[in-house]
């Protein structure tokens, strides 16, 4: 069969379709996994195509006998219109990703089939009956954990255009439960780790020099991640990386920063979410303690790494005072590297469950699910000025002279080695993409 996988075009992030045709793409673009992965599993007597329409228009004219859609919660109704022009042509589509997961039934309206969850569940035996019996199940992959050593390598050999930036996922799934967070809903909440030699071997063929982890946490499982290090270390990978990781968890380890360092490690991205405990406990944020926040960062950076921080705003315990205390402490804790989100009750979390039940989601276009929107009922505040906040908090923080300040000191942390701008090229990225959103 000839099998065409799409990725729908983006128009909010650090780089959209706009961005397709110039530097910045290249620079700051950062493949998905998805498609490669599913791509991974299928037979190869079939004939798969990857594209990605931030670089390319979809053409419906072509001869394909099936395709495949990686659908967001923000990208969902562009995704249903693109499925239907597939369908009017007779040609079958599946529908598979976070939204689809999170609303099947809703997502069954423009597709022959829904592989929901992890692909590599459900893709197998839908390509097998769409084969042998030329018909489709509604859903596919409801029931399917995929296993550790079952998590494939990537077909990135099918990925047309490569930025700088490598990516790579060594765990699947996450032990928390936050309450706006969709990862444990579509992944689990049993963290599934990959083989270390089956790792390792991959991160050889990654031509880039700059590796991103796509995994929820490098510190859900701190055994693994040293072994993981470790390793890193004694084959010599030369590679340099980010992951995601928490950040009490970070502080209260120094051997574990020392050899994240020496693996290659240049900056962890740390979901602070808010500095509010009353908003954490409201989130279910249990890793967290905001009191520690202050020491927990001076101590990632005295190792030699920077702090990209993610900030949510909107919680019922947040105040119109949230704003300006949260700008004050990431400009005295000099975080490195600032995202700021309005909180989003994405479907399929417990987020949204909730505030759908209390009437206060006043929108369900899922165009507008990006975390640059106001898309509920605040409860202490107004939409308005959960907008204008979250736009003052960016603005001071990205203005020009904070942005010089806090690149001279991300530079000062990495002692001006080779990868030095990376991190200060991330601020830039920010900036560029806040203004573009929000002002």
């Amino acid at each position: 069969m000839d099998i065409l996988l799409i990725y729908p075009h983006l128009e909010h992030g650090v780089t959209t379709r706009e961005d397709s045709h110039t530097p910045f793409s290249k620079l700051f673009g950062n493949p998905s996994l998805t498609l490669p992965q599913i791509a991974a599993v299928t037979p190869e007597k079939h004939n798969v195509r990857i594209l990605d329409e931030n670089f390319e228009p979809v053409r419906y004219d072509g001869d394909w006998d099936l395709v495949g859609i990686s659908c967001l919660t923000m990208t969902a109704p562009y995704a249903y219109r693109m499925a239907d022009r597939f369908r009017e042509r007779g040609i079958p589509v599946v529908l598979g990703g976070y939204h689809p997961t999170a609303c099947p039934e809703e997502a069954s309206q423009h597709a022959d089939a829904i592989v929901i969850g992890e692909g590599e569940g459900g893709w197998p035996e839908l390509l097998h009956d769409l084969e042998n019996n030329g018909k489709l199940k509604q859903f596919y992959g409801r029931d399917s954990c995929v296993q550790p050593e079952q998590i494939p390598e990537p077909r990135m050999d099918l990925v047309r255009y490569q930025p700088l930036t490598g990516c790579i996922q060594t765990q699947r799934g996450c032990p928390h439960a936050c309450e706006f967070c969709s990862t444990s809903a579509f992944l689990g909440r049993r963290v599934r780790a990959r083989p270390i030699p089956d790792v390792v071997a991959e991160m050889k063929k990654i031509p880039n020099k700059l590796i991103i982890f796509r995994d929820a946490s490098l510190t859900i499982n701190p055994p693994y991640s040293r072994k993981l290090f470790n390793e890193m270390i004694r084959q010599d990978l030369n590679k340099k990386w980010i992951a995601n990781g928490n950040i009490n968890m970070l502080s209260r380890d120094e051997e574990f920063l020392d050899l994240a360092r020496e693996a290659g490690c240049i900056a962890w991205f740390v979901g602070i979410e808010s500095i509010s405990p009353e908003s954490l406990k409201e989130a279910h944020k249990t890793s967290n303690t905001a009191s520690k926040y202050r020491q927990a960062i001076k101590t990632i950076r005295d190792h030699g790494m920077a702090v990209i921080a993610g900030i949510i705003f909107g919680f019922d315990h947040d105040t119109p005072d949230i704003f300006d205390t949260t700008l004050e402490k990431m400009l005295e804790w000099e975080i490195d590297v600032g995202e700021f989100n309005i909180l989003t009750p994405y479907p399929g979390t417990a987020l949204f469950d909730r505030l759908d039940e209390e009437d206060r989601i006043f929108t369900k276009d899922w165009s507008k699910y990006t975390q640059s929107n106001v898309v509920y009922e605040p409860k202490n505040m107004t939409p308005e000025e959960l907008m204008e906040g979250t736009k003052r908090v960016i603005d001071g923080y990205y203005n020009v002279p904070q942005s010089l300040k806090r690149v001279l000191g991300t530079m000062k942390i990495s002692k001006l080695a080779p990868t030095s701008l990376v991190v200060p090229s991330i601020n830039f990225a920010m900036r560029r993409y806040y203004y573009r959103e929000f002002f």
